[in-house]
């Protein structure tokens, strides 16, 4: 795993922010580390009527995307195939890997399902490996034979 992907890999949650393909083989992707909102407002009867779910969601804590958090660019310059899962509807991926929440598959479902649905080996184009991204809606799937390209931003 690159230095960038275990930076990354070391917050708590992360969110999809925005993705594209940028080329006909080049996939971007900028996710932003999610932290505690301390200063939220309270959720007003307006907002949520049901009161005991209302003093619920008022005695949480907001996990959300703030201006002071991490917000990372990751591009895939040549990428084989890509998928992303609405978190809701996720299988727990089987297989070998390294990471928690970025992680990098040695052996996958994903990998599997490349072999029966495409004609990419490790002949050609080459060795790949699965990259998967787990944020808080989505889950994100990619099989490159080139690790990610990754910068951070700048605060916004």
């Amino acid at each position: 795993m690159t230095d960038m992907l275990k930076v990354m890999d070391r917050h708590r949650d992360l969110d999809l922010f925005d993705i594209r393909e940028t080329s006909e083989t080049s996939l971007r992707l900028i996710i932003a580390e999610m932290g505690v909102i301390e200063d939220a407002p309270p959720i007003t009867s307006k907002e949520e009527p049901n009161a005991v779910l209302r003093s619920l969601m008022n005695s949480s804590k907001l996990i959300a995307v703030s201006d002071s958090n991490a917000h990372y660019e990751v591009v895939f310059d040549d990428y084989i195939t890509y998928s992303i899962i609405n978190e809701s509807y996720a299988n727990k991926t089987e297989g070998t890997y390294e990471g928690r929440s970025v992680r990098v598959y040695t052996k996958s479902v994903f990998l599997d399902y490349i072999s029966q649905v495409t004609f990419a080996t490790f002949d050609y184009p080459g060795e790949f490996k699965h990259y998967e991204i787990c944020c808080c809606n989505h889950i994100i799937d990619i099989a490159s034979t080139q690790p990610p390209q990754i910068k951070i931003l700048d605060a916004r």
